[in-house]
């Protein structure tokens, strides 16, 4: 059985107003809006306060003091338009990437203090490493947390760092904190991250650095595979090359 909606009152009162004033090719008095969404005029004066203050309007001083749609919701249209285009771009790219390495590709990002992965692209292969999308990565079993944190200034990858625990998952994961520091300054050191084996016996996979426009590392991009093929001196650097030239190409395309 569902669960009956909850309608709050107060709720319902501000998206109506958010939509009037999109709706609206003028801007409107508070007298205008209370008669046409049949609100109080002083319940109607608080939510408009509220609104001003978080930018979803505009008040134009008066008299009559008047009010239009403001700057916020138009940025987060753009913010999720720009998140939909980039998609569009990354997905190509990561998939031309599998094509070349017969590996699972994955993009991770560094959001709301969590590493996790937002994309990913499937090989021809018969079997595919999968990821779960969305899902926290730890840090000391993740070759693209490992690059990401790695490019972050010092003092934000300290406070991350004091923050967390080191999970052992296999024989190989890294449960101490030294040696961590350690890979993450051979990680920044050499352009690349590893798991070798630390999330799952048996898997690897290798991340890149994807730096923004003004040089900092917002994401990684990675592949994923059976850890045989990164044991081959010669399939390694095939793999690595592929990884930057992918990763170059999408900050061409990106910045």
């Amino acid at each position: 059985m569902k669960d009956e909606m909850v309608v709050v009152p107060a709720v319902m009162r501000t998206l109506n107003i958010i939509e009037a004033l999109f709706a609206s090719a003028e801007p409107k008095s508070l007298n205008e809006l209370s008669r046409e969404l049949e609100i109080p005029t002083a319940s109607l004066f608080r939510i408009m306060k509220n609104l001003a203050s978080r930018e979803y309007v505009t008040v134009l001083e008066g008299p009559p003091v008047r009010y239009t749609i403001g700057h916020k919701p138009f940025r987060l249209v753009t913010g999720y338009q720009n998140r939909t285009d980039r998609k569009h771009v990354i997905k190509p790219v990561m998939q031309e990437l599998t094509d070349r390495t017969n590996q699972t590709a994955q993009y991770a990002v560094f959001q709301n203090g969590q590493f996790i992965y937002t994309e990913q692209a499937l090989s021809a292969a018969e079997l595919n490493v999968l990821a779960q999308l969305y899902m926290p990565l730890e840090v000391n079993s993740s070759a693209g947390a490992k690059v990401i944190l790695a490019n972050q200034r010092e003092e934000v990858r300290e406070q991350y760092l004091a923050g967390i625990t080191l999970h052992k998952r296999t024989a190989r994961t890294i449960d101490d904190m030294d040696v961590l520091r350690k890979e993450l300054a051979l990680t920044k050191k050499r352009g690349y991250g590893m798991d070798d084996e630390e999330f799952t016996a048996g898997i690897g996979c290798m991340a890149v650095p994807v730096f923004d426009g003004e040089g900092q590392c917002t994401a990684a991009l990675g592949v994923t595979g059976y850890i045989e093929e990164y044991r081959n001196p010669e399939n390694f650097e095939y793999i690595k090359r592929c990884l930057f030239e992918a990763a170059g190409e999408l900050m061409k395309k990106l910045n």
